[in-house]
């Protein structure tokens, strides 16, 4: 069958380092009958200096004795072709038109010549035109970069090229790419992109369409990273056993539920979910101050002070007469603080800051300033910023949140790490960094992704 070949040209063509470029490299293993020539502002001016392509193809088809016509697509205009958008319009249309003008051939496209943006432009050409073609990959000599020097003589790369010298016994390095495994490639970016989006869902609705290329471990710790931003720690552990990693670095107990949060505020902070984030501030403030309370006070917030709820056991009630009992001093300081005194109230960061005044202030039993004035900045935080935005309908940006509390919702969150750390500094490792964790958890995803 008559061979056509669509190829864009970048900076190993035609000749690096004396070996084939990807666009001699193809000509010469398929010996086409027509190539057409993608031709950008700079690729025309060094055509111009000294038509080193059309050159070079001539050179190569009469050393291997075939003929074959060389036709420039020349879009001088595009002068930035590192922008992605650009080439897909370009090349749909000029692949449409190259195979009307020529029924009956089949037609090759070149995936190794050209930037990124056009290399992945033709990727997604050869899976989504609409008749058939061949893609076709070459690999650099000695498989690495294959980067020449800036000055080129058309004549002397003819001579030294060592593809032109079979009694070398040069390697063919012109690979048909399957196509089934181009759309897994493809796919895979796509899913890697949802992956460091941290929407493991869309990713795993995606590796679907290609499962048989992805190994039950991807799929596995794609269902423990969907499960643990869903909280569901339970299920996420037992999916990462399966997947052999260690997905907490926060094993247990309160610890890790408060800890898991916490990165989850992390990423809604990150990536702008501001109305999702100040919805969390409240649980995570309640929980951090009991944790603190418990582990650097001594106080046994739930046994001593609390009754539960009967009908939701994860409702707590803070009781006056069990204050009184246990601690009529602290009693007392709450009385001061709630007018007309304390009543049984919910327990919450606002119940639980006088506790922290109390035992952290100046003549408290573990006085603490800087652990108190980081309690009542977030307290200070949650009470500006959270009924308004959970009574209202109304979107909540970056400069609102600063504009109301006074501080960024990166500070806030920074705060909210200091008083957990602090609270158990033993999860700490000097050279580690576990604030990190859903980022080492996507390399993980993705390393194994690309294995």
């Amino acid at each position: 069958m008559k061979k056509i070949l669509f190829s864009t040209l970048g900076m190993t063509d035609p000749i690096k380092n004396d070996y084939d470029g990807p666009l001699l490299h193809i000509m010469r293993n398929y010996k086409p009958q027509k190539v057409y020539l993608f031709m950008t502002k700079r690729v025309c001016e060094l055509a111009n200096q000294d038509d080193r392509y059309r050159l070079q193809a001539t050179n190569l088809c009469k050393k291997e004795g075939f003929t074959c016509e060389i036709i420039e697509l020349r879009y001088e205009e595009v002068d930035n072709p590192q922008q992605f958008d650009i080439f897909y319009p370009i090349f749909e249309k000029e692949l449409i038109d190259i195979y009307n003008a020529n029924p009956g051939y089949q037609i090759l496209i070149n995936l190794s010549s050209g930037t990124p943006q056009m290399k992945s432009t033709c990727h997604l050409l050869a899976l989504t035109a609409p008749f058939p073609v061949v893609p076709i990959q070459v690999t650099t000599p000695n498989e690495r970069e294959n980067y020449g020097s800036p000055d080129y003589d058309v004549e002397r790369s003819w001579k030294d090229n060592l593809d032109n010298h079979p009694e070398l016994e040069p390697k063919n390095r012109a690979q048909q790419v399957e196509l089934e495994n181009l759309r897994y490639m493809f796919l895979r970016e796509a899913a890697i992109s949802n992956i460091e989006a941290y929407n493991y869902n869309a990713a795993l609705n995606i590796l679907k369409e290609v499962q048989d290329f992805v190994s039950e471990d991807v799929i596995r710790l794609l269902m423990a990273a969907q499960h643990r931003k869903n909280m569901a720690l339970k299920e996420a552990e037992k999916e990462s056993q399966l997947a052999n990693y260690d997905l907490f670095p926060v094993k247990s107990g309160d610890a890790k539920e408060l800890f898991e949060y916490l990165l989850l505020l992390g990423l809604q902070q990150k990536s702008g979910q501001l109305m999702d984030f100040v919805r969390g501030i409240s649980p995570a403030l309640s929980r951090l101050f009991e944790c603190f309370l418990q582990e650097k006070c001594g106080r046994r917030l739930k046994k001593d002070y609390c009754v539960q709820s009967y009908s939701d056991p994860g409702h707590w009630l803070m009781k006056r007469d069990k204050l009184e009992k246990k601690d009529p001093l602290l009693l007392a300081y709450y009385d001061m603080k709630f007018t007309p005194g304390l009543r049984d109230s919910d327990l919450s960061c606002s119940t639980l800051l006088p506790m922290i005044e109390f035992d952290c202030g100046v003549g408290g039993r573990f006085p603490n300033e800087a652990a108190l004035k980081k309690a009542q900045d977030m307290r200070n935080v949650e009470n500006k910023i959270r009924n308004p935005a959970a009574h209202n309908i109304t979107a909540v940006k970056e400069e609102r949140f600063t504009r109301v509390v006074g501080i960024s919702s990166e500070r806030l969150l920074k705060d909210m790490q200091w008083m957990f750390k602090y609270t158990y500094p033993n999860y700490f490792p000097a050279d580690v960094d576990v604030w990190d964790s859903y980022s080492k958890m996507n390399e993980q995803i993705i390393g194994r992704l690309k294995a």
